[in-house]
């Protein structure tokens, strides 16, 4: 009988290819810096700093506050490089003007200086005792000798160290000046007090540069 021929089969479809990943997610930008901060302000320029009174302390930025001595007690009122100043507290009493009421305060009495001279580190102590004359004595300039400052005569000076004495009406005061300091000393009668003649020491710190530099 007849033949039937078959037919191949046809091909088969070439495979589909795989399914296209979706991209990656970019990664978020980074956050923008910061906006540029400005310096901090720079503090106020200095100012007198010092003590009044019984006493009140005064600040080189402005500050103030009042400190209450120990009787008989020396405390350090300002170190620095070649100076060092330290002051003597007593206690003493003295009416309030208004009411009279009786404060029984401290006050500084008597004041105690050393400094050294910038070119050659030459030591020179002053004391300055307004209630237990003769007062200021200088140590260092004549030798070994106590050197008497007294009102209206010309400043002793040794290299970059000065010192004098003016009077006022109300105080005699003590000017001690180095490359770097301004310091007066000034001694009055303490105002009412309950001990007649007695008298306090206000002292005045002012720089001449800046004392960090």
């Amino acid at each position: 009988g007849p033949c039937l021929a078959l037919a191949p089969p046809p091909p088969s479809p070439p495979p589909a290819p795989p399914p296209s990943s979706p991209d990656p997610p970019h990664p978020p930008n980074p956050p923008a810096p910061p906006p540029f901060s400005p310096s901090p302000p720079a503090p106020p320029p200095l100012k007198p700093g010092g003590l009044t009174g019984d006493p009140h302390l005064h600040f080189a930025h402005g500050g103030e506050a009042d400190f209450r001595g120990e009787d008989g007690a020396i405390y350090a009122m300002l170190h620095h490089a070649g100076l060092a100043v330290n002051a003597l507290f007593e206690a003493c009493a003295f009416l309030l003007e208004h009411g009279g009421l009786k404060v029984r305060g401290t006050f500084v009495t008597d004041v105690f200086f050393r400094l050294l001279t910038e070119a050659t580190n030459k030591s020179v102590r002053v004391e300055f005792t307004p209630n237990m004359p003769p007062t200021p004595l200088v140590y260092g300039i004549d030798g070994g000798k106590a050197l008497q400052l007294r009102p209206g005569s010309p400043p002793v000076t040794l290299e970059d160290v000065s010192l004098w004495m003016t009077k006022g009406e109300r105080a005699e005061t003590l000017h001690v000046r180095t490359g770097g300091w301004a310091i007066d000393a000034a001694a009055r009668l303490i105002w009412q007090t309950a001990t007649p003649g007695k008298k306090q020491v206000d002292l005045s710190f002012a720089p001449l540069r800046d004392p960090l530099a």
